[in-house]
């Protein structure tokens, strides 16, 4: 049973993070409390703490759906075990005390009709997420909606179940953009979603994935995922050198995980006639891109974006570290204690290109 009280790491909307004494909430109608065993550290968070509240909202203008605002608990890429059930929740033998599930932090209406497709992230509402709109992962304990929850299967750990979420953002970034086996793509950037798009493609069958990364630490992480070949930009034509690798037509698919004008511009001219550019980086609002349209409209290229991930996305991905099909493991580059988020984990992350993913172990935090 879970204590009345508990330690969690709270933004305030100051590029810091407070370990503070909140109230362990009572379960609500639909929902399950989460024990959580780990959290990722997302890109997204370094945004938020260091530059917002970007998705947190004020305490004036709290979030439509949830209510939330700051200061509000972080952590969206979490796991754990279910430590008890809400009234309501589905009595289907699905999600059980001891149950190990990963969350799908989208938070929506569930009634327009984007979400009633199944397209949670495109609510007319505008959607939130746990750790932003809702108290998130970085605490021992978390009450989820049933909705938001996946059980991981039994031979996955919980360790990696926590990366279910940053690789389902990958997954959906390739699913966006019609990505078939057999086929090229450039990938642009390396970091951690970089990183892992990377891998979706190779798992999928990939003929060939070029990556473009000026950081030679994280073009090795971009080898280490299954690059065919890297390219520094600073030092090299990208655009040049793929197409001459695909007998001067260009790759199929090009994946924007950068977001700078230099790299929007070679996602399209680096993609051949009919080829899809799919923009998965977060913008800057103040250095939005222009479009070259002649370069669109002279090879029928298209250009689409990918916004989060829907349930589908996460429940294939879990499926994939189930069978094997893909793998994680080598990602994880550090584990934290929840006192050290700030210093060793955001700090960090802002300053060592070669991190990829820091996970924030809280199981003994939770005992």
């Amino acid at each position: 049973m879970a204590p009345a009280m508990m330690q969690a790491m709270r933004y305030h909307g100051k590029p810091e993070l407070r370990l503070e004494e909140v109230d362990v909430l009572p379960l609500k109608k639909g929902e399950v409390r989460v024990k959580v065993a780990f959290c990722g550290i997302c890109g997204s968070d370094l945004h938020e703490v260091y530059h917002g509240p970007l998705t947190c909202c004020l305490p004036q203008a709290p979030h439509p759906l949830t209510g939330g605002a700051i200061p509000e608990t972080l952590g969206h890429e979490f796991s754990g075990v279910i430590e008890e059930v809400g009234e309501g929740v589905a009595q289907d033998g699905r999600l059980n005390v001891g149950t190990r599930v990963c969350i799908e932090p989208v938070i929506s209406c569930r009634s327009c009709p984007s979400c009633l497709v199944g397209d949670t992230p495109l609510c007319k509402t505008q959607f939130g997420l746990y750790g932003y709109s809702r108290p998130g992962g970085l605490a021992p304990y978390v009450n989820v909606k049933q909705t938001n929850v996946h059980v991981v299967p039994d031979n996955v750990p919980l360790d990696i179940a926590a990366l279910a979420e940053p690789l389902s953002v990958a997954w959906h970034a390739v699913a966006c953009s019609n990505f078939v086996a057999g086929e090229s793509a450039l990938v642009i950037g390396s970091g951690p979603i970089g990183a892992l798009v990377t891998r979706v493609l190779k798992a999928r069958g990939a003929s060939a994935v070029y990556v473009s990364e000026p950081s030679s630490v994280r073009s090795a992480i971009a080898t280490r995922c299954g690059a065919d070949r890297v390219f520094n930009p600073l030092e090299t034509d990208v655009v040049a050198a793929v197409r001459e690798l695909t007998e001067g037509q260009g790759v199929h698919v090009a994946i924007d995980c950068a977001g700078t004008q230099r790299t929007f511009d070679a996602a399209i001219e680096g993609v051949r006639a009919k080829g899809r550019v799919v923009m998965v980086a977060l913008w800057d609002k103040a250095k939005l891109p222009t479009v070259d349209m002649w370069a669109l409209m002279a090879k029928e290229r298209t250009i689409t974006a990918s916004c989060c991930f829907a349930s589908r996305d996460m429940q294939e991905v879990l499926a994939a570290l189930s069978s094997g099909q893909i793998r994680v493991d080598d990602l994880i580059t550090d584990r934290i204690a929840l006192s050290d988020v700030f210093d060793k984990g955001l700090e960090v992350l802002r300053k060592d290109p070669a991190q990829v993913k820091i996970l924030v172990d809280l199981k003994a935090q939770a005992k």
